[in-house]
């Protein structure tokens, strides 16, 4: 689910954050190149321009809500799945997107083998739900009180806007959760290539659970870390218990990398008087993977507002 930000959520921001519609930081706006983040926020936020979710982003949602269910619930596996795969069937890819029609087609009607429950065989979403729940139990056992994580909001020092996000799963500590999903390739076995899992946790998921973590260690000074990532093959599980990329110093080091991306954008947007003028400061990329992802429509502002 994504939350969307206005004035009234935040208190006492600069005259630029109105100006420019730029509420807070994200671990995941961090990930994306400056000339996206600013047009997402000033531009195509305002003006109800959106690029509709994918099918592997609608598909990792509902794996994440089914996991809670079942694990935090209680709820019968077999009935959330039933309403998991109604929603996924309803979900309908973009005409201009074929990779995405390739993508959903494949979650939905690609068989595999599962290697961690025995003589299980199902299809790729069957199978990924299957196994983030295993790993949401593995992530959560022991624990006294495992609960849906909340909204929060991080101040760091020299920011003037916090960093906000949801937390996936709280315990004593942050688990989240991450899908991997196959894609399309010509003369596959399958008709499909795996998204393997990661051997070690990715940088761009540290960076985010490093956020949960801080905001955490405000209330307790342990605070365990979890990442869990599943696909159709199986799950692996990362705890800050042995894992050095989730070490208290290597999570610093992630927020820092947060903090400076942060200051730069914030210090840009001081120095601009209109919207014209910061975008002046930043060049657009129209090349980069991410603006490929987007609508023709979404491309199309995003090029007339530079061209204006």
């Amino acid at each position: 689910m994504v939350r969307i930000f206005t004035l009234s959520d935040f208190a006492d921001l600069p005259d630029w954050a109105e100006r420019f519609k730029f509420w807070h930081h994200s671990p995941s706006g961090c990930n994306r190149p400056d000339d996206l983040e600013f047009f997402e926020k000033a531009v195509a936020r305002p003006a109800k321009i959106w690029s509709p979710a994918n099918s592997p982003m609608l598909a990792g949602t509902l794996a994440e809500t089914h996991a809670k269910r079942v694990v935090i619930d209680g709820d019968d596996s077999k009935e959330s799945f039933r309403d998991a795969l109604a929603l996924l069937q309803e979900h309908q890819p973009a005409a201009w997107d074929e990779k995405d029609q390739q993508k959903h087609k494949i979650i939905l009607e690609g068989e595999y083998d599962s290697d961690v429950v025995d003589d299980l065989t199902g299809t790729v979403f069957e199978l990924t739900l299957e196994h983030m729940v295993h790993g949401l139990r593995e992530a959560t056992r022991g624990e006294n009180s495992v609960t849906d994580g909340p909204w929060i909001s991080l101040d760091m020092v020299g920011l003037a806007l916090d960093f906000a996000g949801e937390i996936d799963v709280q315990t004593r500590g942050v688990v989240e959760l991450k899908t991997q999903w196959p894609y399309f390739k010509e003369n596959a076995k399958r008709g499909f290539t795996m998204n393997s899992l990661p051997a070690r946790p990715k940088s761009e998921h540290v960076s985010q659970v490093a956020v949960y973590w801080a905001w955490m260690k405000q209330h307790s000074a342990n605070v365990p870390v979890t990442l869990v990532y599943a696909n159709c093959k199986g799950y692996r599980v990362f705890s800050s218990q042995d894992c050095d990329e989730l070490s208290p110093s290597r999570l610093d080091d992630a927020l820092e990398r947060l903090r400076l991306v942060a200051a730069t954008r914030e210090k840009l947007m001081s120095k601009a008087d209109d919207l014209k003028d910061l975008l002046e400061m930043v060049a657009p990329d129209f090349s980069h993977w991410m603006w490929k992802s987007k609508s023709p429509e979404y491309k199309a502002l995003a090029q007339q507002t530079w061209a204006n």
